[in-house]
C-alpha cells in the first residue's frame, strides 16, 4: 500500500505546482545573507524588538530564504528549464541504479537529480539558515501578540498559506525520497501553522492523515497510531483509515487496540468487507471460534463467492474439532475455485491427521488380529488423503510441505515407486 500513498502525495504536489505560475527564483544569496545578520541585531534591539512590523519583515525573510534556491523547481522540469535559472552546472554526474539511469547536476548551493531529463528531486547543499520556516512561524506568532489591534492579520494569515505551501513541497519531497523523518516533520510544521490565532481552530484533516503515513513509513508507530487515531475522530480516511490503525496496532503487539479499532471500524462501516475479513482472521489467529465464526456468516452474506471465506470456516470447525464441517466447508472452497491451493491440502491433512491418529490407536492394541483390522482402517483413512494431496500437489509443485506428506503417505502405503519419485524431486530442491 506505500506505493498508494507515495502517488497519493505526488498527486497531491502535482496539483499543486500545476496551479501556480513559475516563480521567479531569489537567487541573490549574499542580500539575503545581509538582511538575516541584520534581523538578527534587530530583535535583540529594544525598541525594534518590540515592534510588530519587526517580526513580521522577519517572517517574510525567513521564507524568502527557505526559497533561496528552489521556489521555482518542479517535479518533471527539464534540465533546459534549471539551466534558465541556475545557468550550466558546475559538473553533470552519472548515477546508476540497477537498470535506471540518473543524472545529478551539481550547483555551488544545491543539486539537481534528473531522470530521462525530467526533475525527480534536488537537495540544498548550503543554506543561510537551517531550519528557517519554523522560526518563521515563530516570528509571525510574535508579530501577532505584539499587533494589538489586529491590523496584521491579514497579511500574516497570506504569508502563513504560503508557508503552508513551502512546507508541503519538503512533505512531498522527502516521501518520493524516501525521507519519511523529514516528511513528517513537516507535517507536523503544518499542523503547528493551522494552530496560529489567524485560523481561529482550523484543522486541516487531510495533513494529519499524511502526517500518519509519514510516520508509518518511518517506523514511529506511536504517532502514526496518534494521528491516524485523530484522523478518524475527525471523520477522515474511511474504512482504510481503521486498517492502517490496525496493522499500527499489530506492530506495537497491542492485540486490545487490533480487535477495538476493527470491530468499532465494522459498526461504522458494515459494508465494508476489508474490515470484516479483518476481524475473521483476528478470530482466526487468537482461536476463539466461535467469535470467528459469528463474523465469518457475515462475511458469508456478503461475499458468498469468495472461497477464503469457507476456507476460514473450515479452519475453524476443523479447530473446534468439527472435522465434518471442516471437510463441507473446505470442499465448498473447492466449489468455487477447483485451483484452491489451501483447501486442497487441508482436506489432504485432515485425512493424513486422522490417519495418524489410527494408528496411534491401533498400535495399543496387543492382540495380532485386532491390531490388523485397526491398521486397515488407518491405511484406508491414508489413502483419503492422496487425491487432494496430490492435486495440491498438481497447483503448486514447489511446496515442500505437500512433497513431505505425499512421501510419507506413499511409503506407508508401500507404495514405493512413487515414494522414490517423490523423494528424488525432493533431493533436487
Amino acid at each position: 500500500m506505500k506505493n498508494l500513498f507515495i502517488s497519493f502525495l505526488l498527486l497531491f504536489g502535482f496539483i499543486y505546482a500545476q496551479g501556480q505560475e513559475p516563480a521567479v527564483p531569489t537567487l541573490n544569496y549574499d542580500a539575503l545573507k545581509k538582511k538575516l545578520e541584520k534581523s538578527n541585531l534587530d530583535i535583540k534591539d529594544a525598541k525594534k524588538e518590540a515592534l510588530s512590523k519587526t517580526w513580521l519583515l522577519r517572517g517574510e525573510l525567513l521564507q524568502d530564504i527557505n526559497d533561496v534556491n528552489s521556489e521555482f523547481l518542479r517535479y518533471g522540469m527539464s534540465t533546459m528549464e534549471a539551466k534558465l535559472f541556475l545557468k550550466e552546472p558546475t559538473e553533470v554526474k552519472t548515477v546508476e541504479e540497477g537498470e535506471i539511469v540518473k543524472q545529478v547536476y551539481v550547483y555551488p548551493r544545491i543539486n539537481l537529480t534528473f531522470e530521462n531529463d525530467a526533475l525527480k528531486s534536488w537537495k540544498e547543499t548550503e543554506v543561510i539558515h537551517p531550519d528557517p520556516l519554523p522560526e518563521a512561524l515563530a516570528a509571525y506568532n510574535k508579530a501577532l501578540e505584539l499587533d494589538v489591534k489586529g491590523s496584521l492579520d491579514k497579511k500574516i494569515k497570506e504569508n502563513l498559506e504560503r508557508m503552508k505551501k513551502q512546507l508541503e513541497t519538503k512533505a512531498i519531497n522527502g516521501f518520493t525520497e524516501g525521507d519519511y523523518d523529514a516528511s513528517l516533520t513537516a507535517f507536523e510544521n503544518i499542523m503547528e501553522v493551522s494552530k496560529s490565532s489567524v485560523y481561529e481552530g482550523y484543522i486541516d484533516t487531510i495533513i494529519i492523515y499524511n502526517a500518519a503515513l509519514a510516520a508509518k513509513n518511518a517506523g514511529k508507530h506511536d504517532k502514526a497510531i496518534q494521528y491516524l487515531r485523530r484522523a478518524i475522530d475527525l471523520g477522515y480516511g474511511g474504512s482504510v483509515a481503521y486498517y492502517l490503525l490496525k496493522s499500527e496496532y499489530v506492530l506495537v503487539n497491542d492485540s486490545n487496540g487490533v480487535i477495538n479499532t476493527l470491530e468499532e471500524g465494522f459498526k461504522k462501516y458494515p459494508d465494508t468487507s476489508l474490515i470484516l475479513i479483518e476481524i475473521v482472521n483476528y478470530y482466526l489467529t487468537s482461536g476463539d471460534v466461535s467469535k470467528g465464526l459469528e463474523y465469518l456468516e457475515l462475511a458469508e452474506k456478503k461475499e458468498s463467492d469468495n472461497p477464503s471465506i469457507y476456507f476460514a470456516k473450515g479452519t475453524l470447525y476443523e479447530k473446534s474439532g468439527n472435522k465434518e464441517k471442516a471437510l463441507e466447508a473446505y470442499n465448498k472452497s473447492i466449489e468455487i475455485d477447483p485451483e484452491y491451493f489451501n483447501a486442497y491440502f487441508n482436506i489432504g491433512a485432515l485425512y493424513f491427521n486422522n490417519a495418524v491418529e489410527l494408528y496411534e490407536e491401533a498400535n495399543k492394541l496387543e492382540d495380532i488380529k485386532a491390531y490388523n483390522a485397526a491398521k486397515v482402517i488407518a491405511d484406508n483413512e491414508l489413502k483419503k488423503a492422496i487425491a487432494p494431496m496430490e492435486k495440491a500437489y498438481q497447483i503448486n509443485p514447489e511446496e515442500r510441505a505437500t512433497m513431505e506428506t505425499l512421501q510419507t503417505i506413499y511409503y506407508r502405503l508401500q507404495m514405493l515407486d512413487k515414494y522414490e519419485e517423490m523423494k528424488k524431486k525432493l533431493s533436487e530442491m
